[in-house]
């Protein structure tokens, strides 16, 4: 890139220096000799004029080039916020069902406790008025004992597909974080050459141009036009600067990434539920200790786990580290939901609700107001990194989070 503006540079230099000493003679020759001698200049005018016609060729086509890569990266970007909303809603509907059988788990074991109806085989057996009976009161208990091993199976399973799904997810945010990070840095390199573009078309109307106030004119907007350039590569610098020093410490935190992400793991492969056979007293039981959603672990404020500049991202820096570290896509966080609407919750938005992209939209609640709330959040006015507020008018959709 800087090789590039270095050459546009130094041929604006040359171009201008062939027009300033064509403006420099008198257009209006008293002598055969000074004709010959204007003449001599306006062709070479001519021929510096082809040199920058050439470049301004070249650097269309570089603009060309950047604009269809621009086009590509948004289809891109556009698929992967699809499948993340198609997996968000997946993560959403397994939690429903892990939440849902809990609740029927927990249901039956506080019936076993509080009606007594635990007993053991061989008093159903006992007890029996018939054997008829007593065949029924085992079915039935033994219906019930596989009735539940079958859920807290199914139970184990929900919860690995959903840290799998958790997983995925990740990855696609990650994915597309570094593409919205691409895009960003094509979108600065296209406004450079665009500048370039401009040079060099000035470029080529000064060599083409004898009289002398229009020449002037044009040599004033050639310099505008590269003052213009300069600034455009030094923002892109500065810009590259930046994602140099935000990949480094995305570098520090990858490890402490991948031990929080090892550890979600682990606690997911925790078997879910045991049963057991008392072979002394004859008796069949099924106990039941579900695995709930990972608890994420503690952070602190010196270290913020996510991408840089993102909701998520947002939501650290603004509760100043003291919240746990949440898996997935911002979308996927309702898995956390804890509370209802009260100040210093996060605020959950699943994609589309109050303007939440394709991977949902994260914030802090700073204000309440009935159902109406205040947030703060990163990356929905002004772009990446930049912190705003806005006021909700309703909770319709949106989930909480107590840290």
């Amino acid at each position: 890139m800087k090789k590039r503006i270095l050459s546009a540079m130094m041929l604006s230099t040359v171009v201008l220096s062939a027009g300033a000493s064509t403006a420099i003679s008198t257009v209006h020759a008293d002598t055969d000799s000074d004709i010959a001698a204007q003449d001599a200049k306006i062709s070479q005018a001519k021929s510096e004029s082809a040199k920058a016609q050439g470049q301004v060729d070249t650097i269309q086509g570089q603009v060309d080039s950047l604009q269809a890569k621009q086009a590509s990266n948004k289809a891109t970007l556009e698929k992967l916020q699809k499948e993340s909303a198609d997996t968000s809603k997946e993560i959403t509907k397994l939690a429903g069902s892990i939440k849902e059988r809990n609740g029927s788990l927990e249901a039956q074991a506080r019936s076993a406790q509080t009606n007594g109806t635990a007993t053991n085989l061989l008093s159903a057996v006992l007890d029996s008025s018939s054997l008829t009976d007593a065949i029924q009161r085992v079915t039935a208990m033994t219906t019930v004992a596989n009735a539940n091993k079958s859920m807290l199976d199914q139970q184990k399973k929900d919860q690995e597909d959903m840290q799998a799904k958790l997983k995925a997810n990740q990855a696609k945010y990650s994915e597309a974080t570094k593409l919205q990070e691409s895009m960003a840095a094509q979108a600065q390199e296209l406004n450079t050459q665009q500048a370039q573009l401009k040079v060099a078309q000035l470029n080529y109307q000064a060599s083409i141009t004898t009289a002398q106030d229009k020449k002037q004119s044009i040599l004033d907007a050639k310099a505008q036009a590269e003052a213009a350039a300069k600034a455009a590569a030094a923002a892109q610098a500065a810009q590259e600067k930046a994602q140099a020093d935000a990949q480094a410490k995305a570098d520090e935190l990858a490890k402490a990434a991948q031990a929080q992400q090892q550890q979600t793991a682990a606690v997911a492969q925790t078997p879910a539920s045991s049963t057991s056979q008392d072979n002394n007293s004859s008796s069949s039981q099924t106990t039941g200790n579900t695995t709930p959603t990972p608890a994420p672990t503690p952070g602190t404020s010196g270290s913020n786990p996510y991408p840089w500049g993102q909701c998520t991202w947002g939501v650290w820096q603004i509760l100043g580290g003291n919240m746990p570290t949440y898996s997935g896509n911002a979308a996927d966080w309702v898995a956390y939901a804890n509370s209802g609407l009260a100040v210093g919750t996060i605020a959950v938005f699943p994609p589309g609700v109050d303007g939440a992209g394709g991977f949902g939209h994260v914030g802090v609640v700073t204000s309440v107001s009935g159902n109406s709330f205040t947030v703060s959040e990163s990356n929905f006015n002004g772009g990446l990194g930049i912190i705003s507020s806005r006021t909700i008018p309703s909770t319709a959709g949106v989930s909480f989070i107590r840290p």
